[in-house]
């Protein structure tokens, strides 16, 4: 059956079409003939897009397309416009836009990925004419977005269940508690992975960074908007391999540790040899020695200073010893604080130590020149990162 038109009475009591904001010639309205011309004026204002990319013929075998501009690869072209382009002769030629923005032609049908080309036509042509010209364009106006095109993974129907289960009510808050636990409705939106531990192995949450970027990092943040006030973000320190926990702007280490000291009150006027320090508290790995004094040497020589070799069971721990010279200035300094020279610590393994393990020291005071100041109050202190818990 043929596609029906409105009843007279309904057309002529029309003066404008709502949608397009064409106007309707008036009864008697004269000159006919200009107010024909406004209504095709306005006519073709509206179906100026609808003439972008149109494939034309413009010669036996050969076609134009028409001026327009689209959306390839998630880039805007804008098209000028061609004349002049062949087809095939007995063939029939498909004709799309690529991703430059340029015609191409084919008798092979059109290329595998839709993300790269705009369809525009199906050209079949006779030894010497063209017979048709069937327009592609809708397929690239009226195609479902495919879950390849939108770089999704989910299925339409998860997409869908996802969205009808956000009702208007859902406030931010609201979505913010869509990570919070009982006082969410997040498991009637989702489904959840669990991740257990038993006798027979283990589960792992896998966080991958793919980037090349030396400066990039990965984090995990927390938030719990109805608890805490600002986000708790976990992240590894690269330069330690820490585990680190950043909160309201200030970052803490994860990892437990252990401190062995040793001081020296008053004045060092003479090098100290063999001082007991004491035992390794806990198994793991010494990640620092740190040499502070409370005032520091002054001479008139800037190498005059002090220098702690620290060992365990006799074998010296540092490849380079902290020290703390006349040079690094008066008063307190320690080489935690860019001070003097840090100290470097052995990685042939005398750095995993043990518990029970003796800690020694040797402070060797170098004083060649003429003390003005001598060091006072001298603390070293060494840092164990645990290997397990205690």
């Amino acid at each position: 059956m043929s596609e029906r038109y409105p009843d007279d009475a309904a057309l002529l009591s029309l003066s404008a079409d709502e949608a397009t904001g064409v106007a309707y010639i008036p009864t008697g309205r004269s000159p006919y003939y200009l107010e024909f011309r406004r209504m095709l004026y306005r006519l073709l204002r509206v179906a100026e897009r609808a003439n972008d990319l149109r494939v034309y013929q413009d010669g036996d075998l050969s076609i134009g397309v028409r001026a327009g501009r689209c959306l390839i690869g998630g880039e805007p072209i804008a098209f000028a416009g061609a004349e002049g382009v062949a087809v095939a002769a007995s063939a029939v030629t498909h004709v799309w836009l690529d991703a430059a923005g340029a015609v191409q032609t084919g008798t092979s049908g059109l290329p595998g990925d839709r993300t790269a080309f705009i369809p525009l036509a199906q050209v079949t042509a006779g030894d010497s004419a063209i017979e048709s010209i069937t327009d592609l364009r809708g397929e690239a106006m009226l195609a479902p977005a495919s879950l390849a095109m939108l770089g999704l993974t989910a299925t339409a129907e998860q997409i869908n269940q996802a969205l009808e289960g956000i009702s208007a009510d859902v406030d931010a808050l609201a979505l913010n508690f869509l990570c919070g636990g009982p006082s969410s409705k997040a498991d009637g939106l989702h489904g959840h992975t669990q991740f257990y531990q038993d006798l027979d192995g283990q589960a792992h949450l896998v966080l991958i960074n793919n980037s090349s970027d030396p400066a990039a990092n990965m984090a995990l943040a927390l938030s719990l908007p109805a608890v805490l006030p600002f986000d708790s973000i976990l992240r590894v320190n690269k330069a330690t391999g820490f585990l680190q926990q950043e909160y309201a702007g200030t970052s803490y280490d994860l990892i437990g540790v252990a401190h062995v000291q040793f001081g020296y009150e008053g004045e060092l006027t003479a090098s100290l040899t063999g001082r007991l320090i004491g035992a390794v508290p806990i198994d793991g790995v010494v990640s620092g020695v740190v040499l502070s004094v409370g005032a520091n040497l002054q001479s008139d020589q800037g190498a005059d200073g002090i220098t702690a070799t620290v060992k365990v069971n006799g074998v010296s721990l540092c490849a380079t010893d902290p020290t703390i010279t006349s040079a690094a200035g008066a008063g307190f300094r320690s080489t935690a604080q860019g001070d003097g020279t840090a100290a470097v610590v052995k990685s042939d393994g005398t750095q995993q130590v043990s518990k029970g393990d003796v800690l020694m020291l040797d402070l060797t005071r170098t004083a060649g020149g003429t003390i003005s100041t001598e060091a006072r109050d001298v603390v070293v202190l060494i840092i164990i990162r645990a290997s397990k818990p205690e």
